[in-house]
């Protein structure tokens, strides 16, 4: 259960800080083969399998990140914060539980675990088609896509309309740290969309469709930039905070590094955007780090432990690494 004190919830999040991974145990990974770098993971403790091999990399993974999400939601004095991070996994899950419904797949789903919503009471939604128990926007939402279905599916359309409720969901808040993290966040992913869309020659009618909810940079400004030459990108929509890390990803894409950079850049920066919660002792800006720090290297180390298993360069590991939260 979440409680209210402050102090409490900090001392133990600081607690548990020391237990996240550093560049140093990720460059202890790189020196040797996917059995050497799992070795590692145990030996420090990551993911709660003493007896791991390779072959159990996912569920390290899955174990230190179900850890974590407990934990926060243990120790939460603002579970209305908490909260909107937390929905993160309850998104994955519902794309998922419709996409198999809408396709009258048997397979069983990968559903993620430490959400809002436990996975189980999702699935009896989405095969109800009764959304009443989830918020308002997504209520409405899926209650439009349930319309749209009766003429067929578009899986694209299905997961933007999820993500921007959700982005609809977190500026709902008003809460200044849950805002501006979506509003970065938002600018991001909608600059990828466009940079995608660009790349296979697509309309501004299509673009319209995949954008979610505008953070710093305005709709008419990513429509704008899919007929925009590459030099004129920048201006056009490297603006706001995040601006920047957008500029930074898109100085990478005109290098040939690929869209693969511009994600590397967000991930950074929204991981960067909490880097003085480490001093921060009275708000939940560091409960919020902790979780995002976890996720950022569960992210780093499925990349590691992916490439070691299909014989990638180090070099192709490190070019897409992400910064881990305090360094």
């Amino acid at each position: 259960m979440p409680q209210d004190s402050v102090t409490y919830g900090v001392t133990r999040i600081r607690c548990h800080e020391k237990e996240l991974l550093s560049p140093a145990s990720l460059q202890r990974m790189l020196e040797g083969g996917a059995q050497e770098a799992v070795r590692h993971l145990v030996d420090l403790g990551y993911g709660g399998l003493p007896e791991a091999t390779a072959a159990d990399a996912e569920r390290l993974v899955a174990g230190a990140l179900s850890a974590a999400y407990a934990l926060v939601k243990e120790i939460s004095f603002e579970p209305t914060v908490t909260d909107v991070f937390l929905l993160k996994a309850d998104v994955h899950n519902l794309k998922l539980l419709l996409k198999l419904r809408l396709t009258a797949s048997t397979e069983a789903p990968a559903l993620l675990r430490g959400g809002v919503y436990e996975p189980e009471a999702l699935a009896r939604m989405v095969e109800a088609a009764e959304y009443k128990e989830l918020p308002p926007q997504f209520q409405a939402v899926l209650t439009s896509l349930e319309r749209d279905f009766q003429s067929g599916v578009d899986p694209a359309r299905l997961s933007t309309a999820l993500d921007g409720a959700y982005v609809q969901y977190a500026y709902d808040t008003k809460h200044p740290l849950v805002t501006a993290y979506f509003k970065a966040l938002a600018d991001f992913d909608n600059v990828l969309s466009m940079l995608r869309l660009k790349q296979m020659d697509g309309t501004a009618e299509r673009l319209r469709e995949l954008l979610l909810p505008a953070g710093d940079i305005s709709h008419a400004a990513l429509i704008a930039g899919l007929e925009a030459p590459a030099e004129a990108l920048q201006r056009l929509v490297a603006l706001g905070p995040a601006g920047p890390g957008i500029r930074k990803g898109l100085e990478a894409l005109q290098g040939g590094e690929g869209l693969a950079a511009l994600e590397r850049e967000r991930d950074d920066y929204l991981m960067g955007r909490f880097n003085r919660a480490r001093y921060d002792n009275k708000s939940i800006a560091p409960v919020v780090a902790y979780l995002l720090a976890r996720e950022q290297e569960a992210l780093c180390v499925r990349l590691i432990l992916t490439a070691k298993r299909n014989g990638l360069s180090d070099r192709i590991i490190t070019e897409r690494l992400r910064t881990l939260y305090g360094w």
